[in-house]
C-alpha cells in the first residue's frame, strides 16, 4: 500500500472527539486517529452547554496544536434566535464562537495547511472564504442531516412542523452552497451519498461515501464476562437525550414490549444510555422496563442480552448501535431505517420488522428458539469481514492522494 505523504492537516470537528463514546464523536475520533498517524494534525472544536469536560490531555498529546471554542448557554440561546431571524440554520448558528474563528483564520494564514477536514457541515462557516494556494478542503457531511430535519417535521404537530421544515430548507441551502466551496463531500454511506446526488446535483461528482467501522477488539464477546441470570433481557443502547433514540424506546416499550410480554411474561427491556429525558425515565414506571442512565461500559449488558433492538423510525446514516450489537455476537432486532448503509441480510445476520408486530414476532423468535441458531455468530462474522475501520479509511487515504 502507498501511504500519503505527511502533510499538515486542520481537523475542524462540532463536538470533542475523545472519548469516543457517542455516534458522530466515534466517527470524528477514528479519522482523527488515522489522520494524525500520517500527518501533522492540529484540532479546533466547539464545546456546547450538555457536553462532557473535554480531557484535552488528548489533544495536548497527539496533535500539533489545539483549540477549544467553548459556547455558554446564553451565547447558544442568543445565537439561536438571531440566527432564526437571519435565515441561519439553527444547525449552524448554535456551533458559531468568534475565538474558535479567529484561531482557525490565524492558522490557516500561518500555517497554510494542505488539507483541512471539516467534521459536519455546521464548522464550515469557520472556513475562510479565501484560501492559501494549494489548501484544499473535505467536507465530511457524515448524514444529511437535512433529511433529518425533514424526517422530525413529519411526526410533529403543525406549528413544530413548521419549524422543522423550516430548519430542513435552510440547512439544505448552506449545505449545497458548502458542498461548492469543498474538493471533495464525504458520506457514512452509498445511500447518503445518492441522497445528496439529488438534492444537490450541481456537486454530485464530488461526492464519496467512507462508512463507519467498529472496533472489534474493544466490542468482542470475549472480552465480558457471562451473567448466567441474565434470562431474557431486550437491551437498546443509545444517548437518551436524543430525539429518534427517545422516539424508538418510548415506541417498544409502549406499543412492542406487551406483545412481547402477553407470551414471555419474565422478558425484561433495559434501555442502557446516558442522559435520559424525562420521558424516558419515567418509562421505568411500566412494567418490565428497566432505565440504567449512564453506564461506566456498554458491553456488559449488550453480552448478556437474550436479544438486542434498535427499533429505530427516524434514522440518518449507519448506526453504530447496530454494528456494536452485532460485534458482541448478539441476535440484533431492528427496523429497515436502522440497517441503512450495512447490507445484513435479513434472517441470517439479523431480523428485521416494520411494524410493532412484526419486531414483537422477530424478538419472540430469538427468545422462543425459532430463530438461526447462529444468529449472534454470524452478526459478528458480518461485522469482521465487513467493517473493519482500516479498510474504510484507505478510501480517505486514496482521496487525499
Amino acid at each position: 500500500m502507498v501511504r500519503p505523504l505527511m502533510v499538515k492537516v486542520l481537523f475542524l470537528a462540532h463536538r470533542y472527539p475523545f472519548p469516543p463514546n457517542k455516534g458522530d464523536k466515534i466517527r470524528a475520533f477514528h479519522i482523527a486517529e488515522h489522520l494524525r498517524k500520517s500527518h501533522e494534525v492540529s484540532l479546533g472544536f466547539v464545546m456546547t452547554p450538555g457536553d462532557s469536560e473535554p480531557d484535552m490531555e488528548w489533544a495536548q498529546k497527539n496533535f500539533a496544536s489545539s483549540y477549544c471554542g467553548r459556547v455558554s448557554a446564553l451565547d447558544r440561546l442568543f445565537r439561536a434566535g438571531t440566527g432564526f431571524l437571519t435565515g441561519t440554520p439553527l444547525s449552524v448558528a448554535t456551533f458559531r464562537h468568534a475565538g474558535l474563528k479567529r484561531w482557525v483564520t490565524q492558522h490557516i494564514a500561518e500555517q497554510c495547511p494542505a488539507f483541512i477536514y471539516v467534521f459536519s457541515s455546521a464548522m464550515a462557516q469557520y472556513v475562510p472564504r479565501v484560501l492559501p494556494a494549494g489548501t484544499k478542503v473535505i467536507l465530511d457531511f457524515v448524514d444529511v442531516d437535512s433529511e433529518k430535519w425533514r424526517q422530525y417535521a413529519q411526526t410533529q404537530s403543525l406549528a413544530r412542523r413548521w419549524f422543522f421544515g423550516t430548519e430542513a430548507q435552510r440547512l439544505l441551502k448552506f449545505d449545497r452552497g458548502e458542498a461548492a466551496r469543498a474538493q471533495a463531500s464525504i458520506f457514512v454511506s452509498a445511500d447518503e451519498r445518492r441522497i445528496f446526488d439529488r438534492l444537490s446535483p450541481e456537486t454530485a461528482s464530488r461526492h464519496v461515501d467512507i462508512a463507519n467501522g467498529v472496533d472489534v477488539e474493544f466490542f468482542n464477546p470475549a472480552s465480558v464476562p457471562a451473567n448466567e441470570t441474565a434470562g431474557k433481557r431486550i437491551v437498546f443502547v443509545g444517548m437518551m437525550d436524543y430525539w429518534p433514540n427517545i422516539d424508538a424506546v418510548t415506541w417498544f416499550a409502549k406499543d412492542i414490549l406487551p406483545l412481547i410480554r402477553a407470551k414471555h411474561e419474565d422478558a425484561r427491556f433495559q434501555i442502557v444510555g446516558a442522559k435520559p429525558v424525562a420521558a424516558v425515565s419515567a418509562l421505568s414506571s411500566l412494567e418490565g422496563v428497566e432505565v440504567t442512565g449512564a453506564v461506566p461500559d456498554v458491553r456488559p449488558y449488550v453480552a448478556n442480552a437474550a436479544v438486542v433492538v434498535a427499533p429505530l423510525r427516524i434514522a440518518r446514516g449507519i448506526q453504530n448501535k447496530v454494528l456494536e450489537g452485532m460485534a458482541m455476537a448478539r441476535p440484533l432486532v431492528t427496523t429497515p431505517g436502522a440497517l441503512e448503509g450495512i447490507n445484513a441480510m435479513n434472517g441470517r445476520d439479523l431480523l428485521v420488522g416494520e411494524t410493532p408486530g412484526e419486531l414483537a414476532e422477530a424478538v419472540m423468535s430469538v427468545l422462543d428458539g425459532r430463530a438461526l441458531a447462529g444468529l449472534g455468530a454470524a452478526a459478528r462474522a458480518f461485522v469482521v469481514n465487513n467493517f473493519e475501520w482500516k479498510a474504510h479509511l484507505r478510501k480517505l487515504d486514496d482521496l487525499m492522494r
